[in-house]
This record gives C-alpha cells, structure tokens and sequence, in this order.
C-alpha cells in the first residue's frame, strides 16, 4: 500500500499536496527540506519530523519529491539504485503556501516507469482528484510549455494592460469581469473560436489608432507583433 509518506521539499506545492494526503487518509512521516526551519515550519502543520539529510530519510511506502525541478538535477543521483519504481505526479494548478487549496478539480497528470506502480499513483490520485491522465515524458514537457502560454504569458499581458490603465488612473479591477467572461467561454469552445478584438476584424483604422495611444516603445511592439500573430492565424 501507500500509506506512510515522506515528503522531499517543504514549498507551496509540497505544503498544499501534504495537507491533502493527510485529510485524505494518509500519513505523512517525514518532511526534508535544505532548510531545517523550513522542513520544521511544515512537519509541525502535519504532526511528523522534520530532516534536512537526504542519507536520514526515514522507511516509507512513498517518497513524493516536490522542489523546483532544477534542484532535483544535482541530488537525483541520491536516488538512483534505491527506488525500482518511480514516476511523475504532477497536478496542474498554481499553488501557494498560505492559499488553501482543493484538489477535486485539479488535473493530476502521472507518468510511471512500470504500469504496476501507475496504477498505484492513479489510486492515489484519485483519492484527490477527479481528473487524472496518464502521459509519457513528451507530453508532460509540452503540457508545460502550454502552460507558460496559458498562465504565465496571458498574465503578463495582464500586467501590460495594468500599466496603461495606471498611467490614466484607472483601476484594472474594471477589466476583471471581462477576463472572467473570456475564460468562462473556454469551458465549451476552442479558443481559436471566440477571439474577439480589432485584430480578429482586421480592423486597420482602429489598430493604427490604438496604436498611436501606446507611449512605452515595448509596450507598442508587443502589440503589433500579437496583432501580427493573430491576423496570420486567422488568414
């Protein structure tokens, strides 16, 4: 079975994830962080020790390791003759220390290295989520590079448009439910479907004129070249 967990990493996503296995029936016994007040700080939240010593891990069914991705690199050989099974367990969501977070609905993605030990990150899985798909090594490292697409590129046009409406005192609150309505559409249409704006309409007048109201000289490029990107897209 795999009941008792030690946790490797003591950041949002292993803090969040933690939390979740424990209210979901599992025991975590063990957190290792680099920093000890780190590891100490979550072992406390979850009732169990604390180690800042990869060669002291205690004996458990699991080890789950969750720290940044180029941590693992330089330590991963710790690992190497030790485990004959071993995967990815990755939900897709954005986490956050402090934020509470519910995994019901949050993709899980898992890739095993035998389907024995698949199936039994799908069970574990599915005592958290609702979604969960199986995926190899290419997918998941595209899944990633989609994400940064979604999330983070989308988010910094967010912080684009922050800046324009600061430099004329207005609050971006306002474009909020405009934002919501954009993603709730994504629930049942592709978004090459419901692209809207003057780009989409091929409107040049409007382009120009927008255009001339951007100051910041990045700020107009960036414009131009999504404007570019999206009349290419829909010739």
């Amino acid at each position: 079975s795999m009941k008792n967990i030690v946790l490797i990493g003591s950041g949002n996503l292993a803090t969040q994830l933690s939390l979740s296995l424990l209210d979901n029936g599992y025991n975590i016994i063990q957190v290792w962080s680099q920093q000890i007040k780190n590891a100490n700080k979550l072992a406390e939240k979850l009732h169990c020790n604390a180690t800042d010593s990869l060669k002291n891990l205690a004996k458990a069914d699991l080890y789950i390791i969750a720290v940044k991705d180029d941590k693992i690199e330089s330590d991963i050989d710790i690992f190497d003759n030790r485990f004959n099974n071993f995967g990815v367990f990755y939900p897709l969501q954005t986490f956050n220390k402090e934020i509470n977070i519910d995994f019901e609905n949050i993709p899980i993605c898992i890739e095993a290295n035998n389907k024995e030990f698949g199936l039994k990150l799908n069970n574990l899985a599915k005592s958290l989520s609702k979604s969960i798909t199986f995926l190899n090594s290419k997918q998941r490292k595209k899944l990633h590079v989609a994400a940064v697409f979604a999330c983070n590129f989308s988010n910094h046009m967010y912080t684009n448009a922050y800046n324009l409406l600061k430099e004329d005192n207005l609050d971006f609150k306002l474009l909020i439910p405009l934002i919501n309505q954009t993603i709730l559409k994504l629930n049942d249409n592709k978004p090459g479907d419901v692209q809207t704006g003057p780009a989409k309409r091929k409107d040049v007048k409007l382009i120009k004129h927008q255009l001339e109201m951007i100051s910041n000289k990045k700020t107009k490029d960036l414009y131009q070249f999504i404007t570019n990107s999206i009349i290419e897209l829909n010739e």
